[in-house]
């Protein structure tokens, strides 16, 4: 009887023991088997990556050439800037033009829609048509008052335009009459004299 009395005080401090090995061995077996799981996983998406870049790459076939003609492409510039924005008969012009009308302003180059406007009227096709056939020609040179209203424009002609041009007037020439400007149309190759530059662009 005091065998069995023993064995039954002491037998909770020995199942205790047994009961904790058993539970830690039971996590130490799912934490390794999530750990194994974890590590297929991993190596399944890295595998993948791999092939995908691998065939991505293959698409791409690099050749030496191309590599020449990429360097090239990134470092040749698209545009290069002009030496000058005026050529020569027109850099004399201009410095006649600003040395002759110092009360004025002298603009080189700009769009005739730069200097005229459709009237407020005319509307909608119409409007766009006038607007689009001002802006596909340009002027050599505007001469403008100091409040920078359009006095005189002026073009340059690479030699003397015939009678019949000088008497039927072309595309700017009508329009700018129309709005009331004086339109001048000098030869390059004969420019006028500084004193008589004024009275020529003024009209006086």
């Amino acid at each position: 009887m005091v065998a069995i009395w023993y064995l039954l005080v002491l037998a909770p401090f020995i199942a205790i023991p047994i009961l904790w090995w058993s539970y830690r061995n039971k996590v130490r077996q799912n934490e390794s088997e999530s750990g194994a799981r974890w590590e297929r996983f991993a190596s399944s998406a890295r595998s993948d990556g791999l092939d995908g870049a691998t065939a991505a790459a293959a698409k791409v076939p690099v050749t030496a050439a191309g590599m020449v003609a990429a360097a090239a492409a990134a470092t040749t510039p698209q545009f290069a800037r002009r030496t000058r924005t005026l050529d020569a008969a027109q850099t004399v012009l201009y410095y006649l033009l600003k040395n002759a009308l110092p009360d004025h302003e002298v603009m080189p180059q700009l769009s005739l829609a730069r200097v005229l406007d459709v009237p407020a009227d005319v509307v909608g096709a119409e409007r766009e048509q006038r607007l689009r056939g001002l802006a596909q020609h340009a002027v050599d040179f505007v001469v403008c008052s100091k409040t920078l209203q359009v006095v005189t424009v002026i073009d340059l002609l690479d030699q003397a335009p015939p009678a019949a041009l000088t008497s039927a007037t072309d595309f700017k020439s009508r329009c700018l009459a129309q709005a009331g400007i004086r339109h001048l149309r000098l030869t390059r190759t004969a420019l006028p004299k500084r004193d008589a530059v004024r009275a020529l662009v003024l009209g006086a």
